[in-house]
């Protein structure tokens, strides 16, 4: 049986293969995922990613909501957001409406924050893994000097990647450990990879293969914080 797999917040990009949903009419299928519901049964799909889209959301947790009701049990939620404290472009953007840092999904955890605002809301995601994207000279800090310059510094960390696990029942017998950690941000990089425009060249140019200038091209995306 083929998985259903949904790329949300296509924008001006499709993933072969995937379903795409977009507000924009370049998608497969349109939806304003802020005030409007997925067109898909409950519990039929099994993997969503979402790159850049979540922060322009009004309604997040209805859009949320809607992707927790269609993932089934254990299924894969990938999506990559601009860390809360980048300025440009992020706290600037009047587009932007959310913000997320590394414990933006522990209040979806029950096993951590989940009820602490006395929600009602079902939604339950349990976190594999978070990557951050570092700026400049701050992937050259030692690591537990990195944790205070994101509590106190702005403009540390560009973006924030994310691979959930969406939980539909209490307390689920779901994966957990490195093996799946491992995988999932493997299946994270080749679907951020695997956008295509709709027209032109794909996002970042052709594939710049091994040569000396496409080394260069990736280690200044590196450094920047751009990349998967």
């Amino acid at each position: 049986m083929n998985e259903l797999r949904l790329n949300i917040g296509a924008g001006h990009t499709y993933i072969p293969g995937f379903t795409n949903v977009d507000v924009s009419d370049q998608a497969e299928i349109q939806v304003d995922l802020g005030r409007e519901s997925l067109p898909f049964e409950t519990d039929s799909v099994d993997l969503v990613f979402s790159y850049h889209t979540l922060e322009h959301i009004d309604d997040y947790l209805f859009a949320l909501g809607e992707i927790h009701r269609v993932l089934r049990n254990g299924g894969r939620f990938l999506l990559g957001v601009p860390y809360v404290t980048l300025t440009e472009y992020n706290l600037i953007n009047p587009y932007h409406r959310q913000n997320f840092n590394e414990y933006s999904f522990d209040f979806f955890n029950p096993a951590r924050l989940k009820g602490t605002a006395a929600e009602k809301n079902p939604i339950l995601f349990r976190k594999i893994f978070h990557r951050f994207h570092y700026i400049g000279a701050f992937h050259l800090v030692p690591p537990p000097f990195r944790s205070w310059c994101r509590r106190h510094l702005f403009n540390v960390v560009r973006k924030i990647d994310f691979g959930l696990i969406a939980i539909k029942q209490p307390d689920p017998p779901t994966p957990q450990g490195p093996e799946l950690r491992d995988e999932m941000m493997r299946e994270f990089r080749a679907c951020f990879e695997a956008r295509q425009p709709y027209d032109g060249p794909p996002p970042g140019g052709r594939a710049l293969g091994s040569s000396a200038r496409g080394r260069l091209v990736r280690v200044g995306k590196w450094w920047r914080g751009h990349g998967a």
